[in-house]
């Protein structure tokens, strides 16, 4: 059951449809409302790190009625490759995916910047949601649209502009989060109170936890 949720609108463009980011806690029962009835089945790609979640996520949508199946991925930079890639996009083949179907990506940002870009290139683009579970994913890395894979000559060389359909941000998933990761995803969250909003600055300022 999930506690108050707040839900942020943002706005489509030329070529993308807008889109909601859900923030929160205990989030994961909203999944199935983002999916939508469209949806026969679902591919949730998470890392070895989150096999738990991903079961568990996957098992709860077969409960809904979705076909679902979860495509286990090396964690962290690791998975941000071709072969990583060529391996979800196999799996999408044999479960029958169709345009209609939905991918969602459950992880730090290389977990969700590979699920957006599996997600742009099978079929020339299905919709796909992101779980960001870190804060740097939350704040950078899920929203906006930027997805990709690595190569040998470097990080996010191969990708492609594809905005999820839906964003949960379930802020349960930072309660583990080691400090250092915690920090890094602050420091984004600063950077963008100088380019963009003050007031980002002024919260962060007001929050002795955050100072």
């Amino acid at each position: 059951m999930s506690e108050a949720v707040t839900r942020i609108q943002v706005g489509g463009t030329a070529g993308s449809e807008p889109y909601e980011v859900l923030v929160g806690r205990q989030l994961l029962g909203e999944l199935g409302g983002l999916i939508g009835d469209k949806a026969k089945r679902v591919a949730i790609i998470h890392p070895e790190a989150l096999a738990e979640t991903g079961e568990a996520l996957r098992a709860d949508l077969a409960e809904q009625g979705y076909e679902a199946v979860a495509i286990q991925v090396p964690n962290a930079e690791e998975a941000k490759t071709a072969e990583v890639a060529a391996y979800c996009w196999k799996a999408l083949g044999q479960s029958g995916f169709t345009r209609t179907d939905v991918v969602v990506g459950v992880g730090g940002g290389a977990t969700t910047d590979l699920a957006g870009f599996v997600a742009a290139t099978w079929l020339r683009g299905v919709r796909w949601i992101a779980i960001p579970t870190t804060v740097l994913a939350m704040v950078d890395a899920a929203v906006g649209g930027k997805t990709g894979i690595n190569t040998a000559e470097g990080k996010n060389l191969v990708g492609a502009f594809h905005p999820p359909a839906g964003v949960l941000c379930d802020l349960a998933a930072l309660d583990s989060l080691p400090v250092n990761d915690f920090v890094s995803g602050l420091a984004e969250i600063i950077k963008a109170g100088f380019i963009a909003d003050p007031v980002i600055l002024e919260l962060i300022e007001s929050d002795p936890q955050a100072a």
